[in-house]
């Protein structure tokens, strides 16, 4: 039976993070995806309400980040001293606050106003962030962080997809070059290309 069993919806989104550390840790878990029809009625029994969230040894434990941080610092990839540790969560929190501007957008219900904003964010915040990340991954040889493999690359490459689809470029990787090399270090982990060869494509 595996260890761990991670709760989260039939795509990648914040739950495929979450997945990538898992395989790198080679400790075996249970995929549980569960159906958009499933949702409402599996959401009562979920510890905030919402997902991804693991089990294991008896316990529950939600909010991506934090289950990223944890399997970090179990497998070794959340830096060697506290000043390390700091530089990977900085990153990972600017990576969090360009994915909820970019969140806002994708979900506004109301299509008339979701496309202006997208319109405007398309001119300064998209751009702003998104060469910002490609400046700190030049200078970390291709990482996100310190200049060699960490929890944030596993963030980042998880959720990759996704991010592609709330900014509409569809060929991310191409435009911004440096993206590609933090995907080719997390993918070309064998564990890890084994998990995403055996689940195989989804969109986002």
């Amino acid at each position: 039976m595996p260890k761990y069993v991670v709760h989260y919806f039939n795509g990648k989104g914040l739950g495929e993070p979450i997945r990538l550390l898992l395989a790198y840790g080679g400790e075996g878990f249970e995929d549980h995806r569960i159906a958009g029809k499933d949702w409402p009625e599996f959401k009562k029994n979920t510890p905030f309400g919402q997902m991804p969230y693991i089990e294991f040894d008896g316990k529950t434990y939600a909010q991506s980040t934090s289950i990223c941080r944890y399997l970090g610092n179990k497998y070794g990839l959340a830096g060697d001293t506290p000043e390390e540790a700091l530089e990977i969560d900085q990153l990972v929190d600017l990576f969090i606050d360009f994915r909820l501007k970019a969140a806002a957008v994708t979900y506004e219900k109301d299509e008339k106003l979701k496309e202006q904003r997208f319109e405007e964010y398309s001119k300064d915040v998209f751009p702003e962030h998104l060469e910002r990340f490609k400046n700190l991954i030049e200078k970390n040889n291709g990482h996100f962080a310190l200049g060699k493999l960490t929890w944030a690359d596993f963030y980042f490459a998880g959720f990759f997809a996704s991010l592609k689809f709330m900014v509409r470029i569809p060929d991310l990787e191409k435009k911004y070059p440096a993206f590609q090399k933090v995907l080719d270090h997390v993918y070309s982990i064998p564990k890890v290309k084994a998990y995403a060869d055996a689940v195989g494509p989804t969109e986002f």
